[in-house]
């Protein structure tokens, strides 16, 4: 079963996939779901590919530029941009995290609001307010968290969402310099990141939904400046940090080095995995140092090795598993570079591109297969929301 790491995707196709969409954003969990012909936010796309397959896509018998899944024939992605309802009093209002799962996504804005789509524009909850919003995540069966820049969070657990009034805001530290950083799911399991001290230590929090409250389970994850996180098909968590992986389970950690292969320091930002049962199929991290950085890791060994770069852009901050051999990277650059798609053998520019209508791509999210979504600003620092379909 499939996982998302920021934002959090949920239910959907046998596609699914993990994902983690740095920037501070958090995960999510693709459950089984969802028909062939999509079970994506409204719908979906039309079902199939072409039978030559599609560069994101690719057929199983003859795939595509771009690589595809074992699912394959889902051809390419069309693109869409996305408004929000009402729109923004300020024009410098910037989309900083998204989480989806099949007929619903969620939305946040630095402004501390929160919108949600059931396939069309983004309607405000009104009502709703929470100052420094880092992430959002929305759990298969369509409970809502979110996490602030401080030491505040909500949740909603009731059957409807929509309502202001069915959210709850906690603080989940009572003092100190410990602030939130981003979310990651696994279905209904739910984790927080934190950073406390000067130092950037990370800390980890999980949601009890029995007592409806945050625990901590790390006071110290082992990584300074924590990113992210992504639960993996056996429950454990992997943090990315600026430097590296940590993987937290059963209460310990393990340091998952990447060895950067002679090429220059490396900042990670966002990772990805993708299960294959209880193991995992592939999984990648991005980021920036020289250029975009990719590294791929050793299922066996447990670390990770550093691919080549790509120095036609300036910074990867997330990564979206859509399937063994299909990665999709965002983050900052020069036009349509900004966009890279993994085919099971090498990252190259996504075609056909997202719109070109978002400058730096905070977060991003799989629904299934067949939708996902990209948040950030655009050139003039306003909000953009792109969803692709196929």
């Amino acid at each position: 079963m499939p996982i998302r790491m920021d934002g959090g995707s949920a239910g959907g196709s046998a596609g699914g996939g993990f994902v983690f969409g740095g920037g501070g954003t958090g995960g999510g969990f693709v459950t089984a779901g969802g028909s062939a012909a999509g079970g994506s936010v409204g719908g979906g796309a039309t079902a199939g590919g072409s039978a030559a397959g599609g560069a994101a896509g690719g057929s199983v018998t003859a795939g595509g530029s771009g690589g595809g899944s074992a699912d394959a024939g889902l051809g390419n992605f069309v693109w869409a941009n996305l408004t929000v309802l009402p729109a923004p009093t300020s024009s410098f209002t910037n989309a900083v995290a998204v989480s989806s799962r099949p007929g619903e996504a969620w939305v946040a804005l630095d402004s501390g609001k929160l919108y949600r789509s059931t396939g069309g524009a983004f309607n405000e909850i009104v009502g709703f307010s929470l100052a420094g919003i880092n992430d959002v995540y929305v759990s298969p069966s369509g409970k809502v968290f979110a996490v602030t820049q401080g030491r505040q969070a909500a949740h909603c657990l009731a059957a409807d969402c929509s309502a202001a009034a069915n959210f709850t805001t906690v603080m989940i530290m009572a003092s100190g310099t410990e602030n939130l950083k981003s979310l990651c799911g696994r279905g209904e399991q739910v984790m927080a990141l934190g950073v406390r001290d000067t130092a950037g230590v990370g800390t980890l929090y999980e949601f009890d939904s029995m007592q409806g409250q945050w625990t901590k389970v790390s006071n110290n994850l082992g990584i300074s400046t924590p990113r992210g996180c992504v639960i993996g098909p056996g429950g454990e968590v992997y943090v990315v940090g600026e430097l590296g992986v940590i993987r937290y389970e059963n209460g310990a950690t393990t340091p998952e080095p990447v060895d950067l292969m002679g090429q220059p320091a490396a900042t990670w930002t966002g990772i990805a995995l993708w299960p294959n049962g209880t193991s995992i199929a592939e999984a990648m991290l991005v980021g920036s140092g020289s250029g975009y950085r990719f590294a791929r890791r050793n299922n066996t060994a447990q670390n990770w090795t550093s691919l080549m770069p790509n120095t036609a852009g300036s910074a990867m901050y997330t990564v979206m598993a859509l399937g063994p051999a299909e990665f999709l990277g965002a983050g900052s650059g020069s036009g349509a570079n900004k966009f890279m798609m993994w085919n099971g053998t090498s990252w190259a520019q996504a075609m056909p591109a997202p719109p070109n209508t978002v400058n730096t791509v905070r977060d991003s999210c799989v629904t299934d297969a067949r939708e996902v979504f990209l948040v950030g600003s655009d050139g003039s620092s306003a909000y953009s929301i792109i969803r692709g379909r196929r």
